[in-house]
């Protein structure tokens, strides 16, 4: 059938386009590594706009778990995932404070679960007072100053 790929060029709406992007090819659940569960592509017509909106490529969600549930086939939202947590709630962590050469460490509970860069609550074992930190990549809490 000639001029069908013209045809169908010329019925997408302006400002819109074509593109193939990564879904899930089973049910995703929340927590749930996206990359692992496995990915396929699919064709989408996508306006200009909202093009920002969805992971583009499997790149983007290596090492991303699903925030909500993602079904198969379906396109997948960037706000639908997340890194996972690397610190849980009830665990215990290494808390760090550092201002030019003095450091001081100790040892915390966790009051919440993060990522990394997340702040989460912890609970000083030793003083029992309540700090907040941002999750380092290594698992640790930095305390600011």
């Amino acid at each position: 059938m000639p001029g069908l790929g013209a045809a169908l060029l010329a019925a997408l709406p302006a400002g819109a386009a074509e593109m193939e992007m990564p879904v899930p090819v089973t049910i995703v659940y929340p927590g749930q590594s996206i990359a692992e569960r496995g990915l396929t592509t699919s064709a989408f017509i996508v306006k200009d706009d909202k093009i920002e909106l969805f992971a583009l490529n499997e790149t983007m969600l290596e090492g991303m778990v699903a925030k909500r549930t993602l079904l198969p086939g379906n396109a997948i939202r960037l706000t639908d995932i997340a890194l996972p947590d690397l610190v849980k709630a009830g665990a215990q962590v290494t808390l760090i404070y550092r201002e030019e050469s003095l450091v001081i460490t100790g040892i915390g509970t966790a009051l919440g679960s993060g990522a990394t860069g997340d702040v989460v609550k912890v609970r000083n074992i030793d003083s029992g007072i309540v700090v907040s930190g941002v999750v380092a990549s290594d698992g640790t809490i930095r305390i600011e100053g």
